[in-house]
């Protein structure tokens, strides 16, 4: 049976031309994991602990003395895990320094060694950063940072040197490091003013030559049936409403339009970071294409996660994760993870302070110190993923806010609190092509419908422009045609599969010269 399955999953791939991806990972499970905003921080940079060490902490709370210990423990459990694949999209180092990057190439060495295809997406820290510096005490000292060139060529055996091909005009390239399976990783970091600013830009979008590059590898994916994981280090989609208004930072620029033309070119899922939070989010296009953005949280930040995904034979992506439990750090009396909630919680609340009597907000004083409480549990439970309820003190504030001069931070609040599907640890996605993945330009896509899915066993498809002769045909998991339809009254048709068992079966409309395929359940 597996010999006839296997041919027939070869024969069927051919047969569907650029339409389908249901065979071409279909052969092995492959596992892989996510670990993103490493942050790593050499401790020779820390001359001398004081000021002006402490004043960069009140400003960006992160582990940084702990990062050391943290990826240790991590690069062990990652090694334990034995994944086939592991994704980092980017912020590998505190602030682009390049011993930290010699140092996060080690780590990535360890896990090659023991068989791990390790692929990278650079961050907003990573590259040409003048805040690339030792401390030592009071004062602060220049180290040397990376361009990107010496960011391709330092991560060479880490995604570029492996690369099908690469962007010009970014760092931006794919990989295929399992026949069928591609890495698309995508640069939308800005590193050329970093030095006229002396900050590093924290903004991320799309040249216009990237993003043709980009739309171009997708196009071409989906032409050879391949499966694509996209990477990039700057979130796709919004993880809470208005998001991109509040911090604009951390959303690509252009997401709405631009998400939303990848989905529709076959880009099911996009492996993100750097908000530091433990999140999915999911948008559906008008033409019922999905795009997911799988967000992880910072190695070094609490929950200190990572995420274990396994990609099934039947093209099932199944999403969980694990944190970082024991280091070895002087954590007192405290488990890791205590000790990591302990220094958010304490970190944040000084931050939120200064953010809130800022402008645009400029909340007074009073107002600020009584309200911290309730803003810095809702990032934290943000930052933890499936944010749960509010306290009930946070839940009396945000209701306060709402009816004050300060409404738009209590709906901000409240829309992080609503939190948004799917599940942000444990969640299955269907990475099988799109439905109207290489239609001819002639065929309206906005006039092709298939609908319930899943449902009993009736499906309706509604095609009212079609005049052509459409053929429909229902293959089971095994590859055995269980269902065929004809028709030149394409207005509605009903597909009966009722008598059949419960389960996966594929649909294939052949309109003219074109096949439309995808994958239906029947409950």
């Amino acid at each position: 049976m597996k010999k006839i399955s296997f041919v027939f999953i070869l024969t069927f791939a051919i047969l569907l031309g650029s339409n389908n991806t249901f065979g071409q990972v279909g052969l092995q499970n492959i596992k892989i994991c996510v670990i993103s905003d490493t942050h790593y921080f050499d401790s020779t940079l820390l001359i001398n602990d004081g000021p002006a060490f402490q004043s960069y902490l009140m400003q960006d709370r992160k582990l940084l003395k702990e990062s050391h210990a943290i990826m240790v423990s991590l690069i062990d459990s990652l090694i334990a895990e034995h994944p086939d694949i592991v994704l980092v999209p980017g912020d590998l180092t505190k602030d682009g320094e390049s011993i930290c990057h010699q140092k996060m190439i080690n780590f990535f060495q360890q896990m090659a060694t023991a068989g791990i295809k390790v692929f990278v997406a650079p961050g907003n820290h990573d590259i040409n950063n003048p805040m690339a510096v030792s401390f030592d005490n009071d004062s602060v000292h220049p180290v040397p940072t990376i361009s990107q060139a010496q960011f391709k060529t330092l991560y060479g055996n880490y995604g570029y040197s492996q690369a099908l091909k690469t962007d010009t005009a970014s760092l931006s390239y794919i990989v295929e490091p399992i026949a069928g399976l591609q890495i698309l990783t995508m640069d939308a970091c800005r590193y050329d003013s970093n030095f006229v600013n002396m900050y590093p830009t924290t903004s991320g979008g799309f040249r216009p030559q990237t993003l043709q590059w980009i739309r171009d590898r997708l196009v071409e994916a989906r032409q050879s049936g391949k499966v694509v994981l996209g990477m990039q280090h700057h979130n796709m989609l919004e993880h809470y409403m208005g998001q991109k208004s509040i911090f604009s930072d951390y959303v690509i620029d252009g997401f709405d339009s631009i998400s939303t033309d990848f989905a529709n070119l076959g880009l099911k899922i996009v492996f993100t970071g750097h908000y530091h939070a433990q999140d999915i989010v999911m948008n559906v296009t008008s033409l019922g294409n999905e795009l997911y953005d799988v967000e992880t949280g910072s190695a070094i930040t609490f929950p200190n996660p990572y995420r274990i995904m396994n990609l099934t034979t039947d093209t099932m992506l199944n999403i969980t994760g694990k944190r970082v439990e024991h280091i070895n750090y002087n954590t007192d009396t405290l488990t890791f993870q205590e000790y990591s909630h302990n220094s958010v919680q304490t970190g944040l609340a000084p931050q939120v302070i200064y953010m809130i009597m800022s402008p645009p907000y400029s909340v007074d004083s009073a107002t600020a110190y009584t309200i911290e409480p309730a803003i810095t549990e809702t990032f934290i439970a943000h930052f933890g993923g499936n944010e749960g309820t509010p306290s009930a003190q946070t839940q009396a504030i945000i209701a306060m806010l709402i009816t004050s001069p300060y409404a738009t931070i209590g709906y901000i609040l409240q829309g992080i609190w609503t939190d948004l599907a799917p599940d942000d640890w444990t969640t299955s996605i269907d990475l099988n092509s799109p439905f109207f993945a290489g239609v001819p330009e002639n065929v309206n896509l906005n006039n092709i419908f298939l609908f319930p899915n899943p449902s009993k066993g009736i499906f309706n498809v509604l095609l009212p422009e079609i005049k052509s002769n459409v053929i429909v045909n229902i293959f089971d998991i095994d590859g055995k045609l269980i269902y065929q339809k004809a028709s030149k009254d394409n207005r509605n048709m009903v597909i009966d599969i009722s008598e059949h068992s419960a389960g996966q079966y594929i649909i294939q409309l052949r309109i003219n010269n074109s096949i439309l395929s995808k994958k239906i359940i029947k409950q």
